[in-house]
């Protein structure tokens, strides 16, 4: 990874916990909170990765957009933070000079979904899972100030739903819209550009460092292990993965990804047999050989203890 992409991956992060508003700052007794910094929005870059055949990847603060783009206009995925909107639309412009016409949520998340409200108001029309739309109308009703995430706006709130699958034929490809099983939430969406061999995962998927996972929408470490298997098996050798954070991904690291998640899982699972609480397991530093690769980013290895922990362990009392 490239030191300018490592600057982007480190804000990447913390895009994803300022957005999520519920997650980083809920923090149990051993997981200490994770400190979140906004950027200076304009001095922050949106960069263009050309996949090829009308797809490209902006990578910037938030979430990354995949764009498909040709004659019949412009579909996006994912919407970035609304401070960045203009410095998207300018990327788009540079990519077609086509209108947006679609945006497809992958999931909820403020990161991924802040420019919903100026893209709604644009005519674009917005897809997201039933849970998703849910949850945005949920934050909404809790009446944020103007120029915070989630404040109340109708332009905002997905139109169309999608329950188990759809397809766009757009622009000489045909895209599959895929609701995964509870991953990083309950409602995440994998958009699939079938001829271009590209896959987008939200946040079911990140690249180079540790993950989120929203436990109280429906999130699941189990289940994000599960679904890399799937993953893995929808990807070829020249499968090119757009990530919720990170640089562009192949499936090899969606196996190595995996494979890291089943190791920490492992040592938890060890950890809370023994009888150790979650305070004794942070204090252990566990992580660490692990740390070197994927302790990098804003999701810290405390932070990361405690998300498996607390569900595994509530999974154990409810077993009982």
């Amino acid at each position: 990874m490239g030191s300018r992409v490592k600057r982007l991956a480190g804000k990447l992060v913390t895009g994803l916990a300022v957005g999520c508003g519920c997650l980083l700052s809920v923090t149990a007794a051993g997981r200490p909170s994770e400190k979140m910094d906004l950027p200076d929005w304009s001095r922050t870059p949106v960069e263009d990765r050309d996949l090829g055949q009308g797809v490209h990847m902006l990578e910037s603060f938030g979430g990354n957009i995949g764009v498909l783009a040709g004659e019949e206009g412009v579909l996006l995925v994912d919407a970035e933070w609304s401070q960045l909107h203009g410095k998207v639309l300018a990327a788009v412009a540079r990519i077609s000079p086509q209108p947006v016409r679609y945006l497809v949520n992958t999931h909820w998340h403020w990161d991924h979904v802040g420019g919903d409200g100026l893209f709604g108001k644009a005519g674009v029309v917005i897809f997201s899972s039933e849970e998703t739309r849910q949850y945005i109308v949920q934050a909404q009703t809790k009446k944020s100030p103007p120029g915070t995430p989630y404040t109340p706006d109708p332009a905002a709130i997905p139109v169309v739903t999608v329950t188990n699958g759809v397809k766009f034929h757009l622009n000489g490809q045909t895209v599959e819209i895929i609701h995964a099983p509870p991953a990083h939430t309950n409602g995440d969406l994998i958009v699939r550009f079938v001829e271009a061999d590209v896959i987008q995962t939200g946040d079911t998927f990140f690249h180079g460092f540790y993950p989120d996972i929203d436990q109280p929408h429906g999130g699941t470490i189990d289940g994000m292990i599960a679904l890399y298997d799937t993953l893995y098996n929808m990807c070829g050798p020249n499968t090119k993965i757009i990530p919720g954070h990170g640089p562009v991904a192949r499936r090899e690291d969606v196996r190595e990804y995996q494979a890291m998640l089943r190791e920490v899982r492992n040592r938890v699972v060890k950890a809370i047999a023994s009888g150790m609480t979650e305070e004794a397991l942070v204090a252990s530093h566990p992580l660490d050989d692990l740390d070197v690769k994927w302790g990098g980013n804003l999701i810290k290895q405390p932070y990361l203890l405690g998300i498996v922990y607390e569900e595994l362990k509530d999974r154990q009392s409810a077993a009982r």
